[in-house]
C-alpha cells in the first residue's frame, strides 16, 4: 500500500513538474503577446495625443505672438484646457530652447512621457525660433487604461522595454493558483489543446486591445456622445454584411465607422455639448472634424487605407456635403454607408439637446435626405433582424439600440 502511494505521489511529481514545464513557455509566450499589444496601443494613443495637441494647440499664431511679447501668463491660459481635454497630461510648460526639427519629439523617462512641439502659425508653418513647448504625460496612467488587469507598472531599473525609453514589469507571480491546479491534474497529452487555446486568446487580445484603445481616449474627450461611434459601427457591421461585404472588407468598414468621429477629438466640448444651435463659426469648426479624422488615420499605417472612407463620410449625394461637394456615386460606398447610419443612430440615439426620434419616423426622415437611398431601404428592410445580430468577438461591446 504504502509503495503505490509512494509510485502514485512520485507519478504526481513528475506530471507536476512537466506540466510546469509546459506551461513555461505558455505564460513567457503570453506575456510577450501582451507587451507586443500594449506597445502597438500605447504607441497609436501617444502619437495621436501628439497629433491632436500639435493640430489644435501649437500650431497657433495667437500663441506665437503671446510668446514673441513675453507675455507668458496669457499664453499658459490659452494652453489650459488642455489639462480638461486630456487626461493623461500632468504638466504643460512654454521653454526657451531649439524647437524640434519636425512638428513633435517623442521621449521617455522614467514614469514620464515628453512631447515636444514646435510652435507654429494657424497654417502649420513659420515655427517660432527659440522656444518650444513640453507637455509631460503619466505613462502609468496610459498603460493603466489600455491594460486595465493592473499586473503591468513601470520599473526603470529592471522592467522590459516597452515605448519611449519606458520600462515595464508583470507585478503579478509569474504562475498563478490555477495554473498550480492544472499542472496537479493536467498530463502531456494536455499541453497541445491548451497552447493552442491560450494561443488563440492572446491573438484575439492582439488584434483588439489597440483599436480599442483608441476608442477609450476618444470617449474620454468626448463623453457627451461616448457611445454613438460604437453603435454605428454595430449598424455599419450589420448593414455591410446584408450588403455583401466579408471578410477583411467587412471588417474595414467597421473599424472606419468605429473610428469615423474620431476628429472631434480637436473640438472644443463646449460646442459638441451645446443645447442650442451653433454659430456660423461654430458649424465651421464642426465641418473640420473628416478632415481631422483623415489626418489622424494616416499617420497610422494599419489604418492609413481607411482615409478616404472616414474623411468622406460626411458627403451627400447631391453634393451639398463636405469636406469636397462629392456627388452621388463619386462617394466611395463604404462611405455612403456610414453616413446612412451615422445619420440613422443619431436620430433615434439620446442627444443632449433633444429627444430621440422614433424608428418609423427616423425610417422616414432618411427617405427625404440626400443619402443614398439603396442603402436606406436595405437597412430599414432587415432592420428588425438586428437586436438578434451577434456582432463577431473582435467587435467592441456597445449599448443596445431601439428596435422597431
Amino acid at each position: 500500500m504504502k509503495r503505490a502511494l509512494s509510485k502514485m505521489a512520485f507519478f504526481l511529481i513528475i506530471l507536476f513538474g512537466l506540466s510546469l514545464a509546459v506551461l513555461v513557455p505558455i505564460r513567457h509566450q503570453e506575456q510577450e503577446f501582451q507587451l507586443a499589444s500594449l506597445r502597438t496601443a500605447m504607441s497609436a494613443v501617444i502619437s495621436m495625443q501628439a497629433t491632436a495637441l500639435e493640430d489644435g494647440y501649437f500650431s497657433w499664431s495667437e500663441l506665437q505672438d503671446l510668446i514673441n511679447e513675453r507675455k507668458m501668463i496669457g499664453a499658459d491660459e490659452l494652453l489650459k484646457p488642455i489639462y480638461e481635454t486630456y487626461p493623461f497630461v500632468q504638466n504643460i510648460s512654454i521653454q526657451p530652447g531649439v524647437p524640434p526639427a519636425e512638428s513633435y519629439e517623442i521621449e521617455g523617462l522614467n514614469q514620464s512621457i515628453y512631447l515636444i512641439f514646435s510652435i507654429k502659425d494657424d497654417y502649420g508653418y513659420s515655427a517660432l525660433p527659440g522656444w518650444k513647448a513640453v507637455i509631460i504625460l503619466d505613462a502609468q496612467k496610459i498603460i493603466n487604461s489600455i491594460h486595465p488587469g493592473g499586473n503591468l507598472v513601470i520599473d526603470p531599473l529592471h522592467g522590459i522595454t516597452l515605448v519611449n525609453n519606458i520600462k515595464v514589469r508583470f507585478s503579478t507571480p509569474f504562475f498563478s493558483f490555477v495554473d498550480y491546479l492544472i499542472a496537479a491534474f493536467a498530463s502531456v497529452a494536455l499541453g497541445y489543446p491548451l497552447w493552442m487555446y491560450l494561443k488563440k486568446r492572446t491573438v484575439y487580445f492582439y488584434e483588439t486591445k489597440g483599436l480599442e484603445s483608441i476608442i477609450f481616449l476618444f470617449e474620454q474627450t468626448e463623453k457627451s456622445s461616448a457611445n454613438h461611434s460604437r453603435r454605428v459601427a454595430a449598424l455599419a457591421l450589420f448593414l455591410g454584411k446584408h450588403l455583401g461585404f466579408r471578410g477583411s472588407k467587412l471588417r474595414n468598414l467597421y473599424t472606419a465607422a468605429l473610428l469615423h468621429d474620431i476628429g472631434k477629438i480637436n473640438i472644443p466640448s463646449d460646442i459638441l455639448t451645446k443645447k442650442g444651435p451653433l454659430t456660423a463659426e461654430e458649424i465651421q469648426s464642426m465641418k473640420m472634424h473628416p478632415l481631422i479624422s483623415a489626418r489622424i488615420l494616416k499617420n497610422f499605417k494599419e489604418l492609413a487605407h481607411l482615409e478616404k472612407t472616414v474623411l468622406y463620410h460626411h458627403e451627400r449625394m447631391d453634393g451639398l456635403g463636405y469636406p469636397e461637394g462629392l456627388h452621388g456615386k463619386e462617394i466611395p460606398l463604404e462611405a455612403r454607408i456610414i453616413a446612412v447610419v451615422d445619420v440613422f443612430e443619431a436620430l433615434i440615439g439620446d442627444r443632449p439637446y433633444r429627444e430621440p426620434v422614433d424608428v418609423l419616423s427616423a425610417f422616414e426622415m432618411l427617405r427625404s435626405m440626400p443619402l443614398d437611398q439603396e442603402i436606406v431601404e436595405v437597412l430599414a428592410a432587415h432592420y428588425h433582424e438586428f437586436s438578434a445580430f451577434q456582432s463577431p468577438k473582435w467587435a467592441v461591446a456597445y449599448d443596445p439600440i431601439g428596435v422597431v
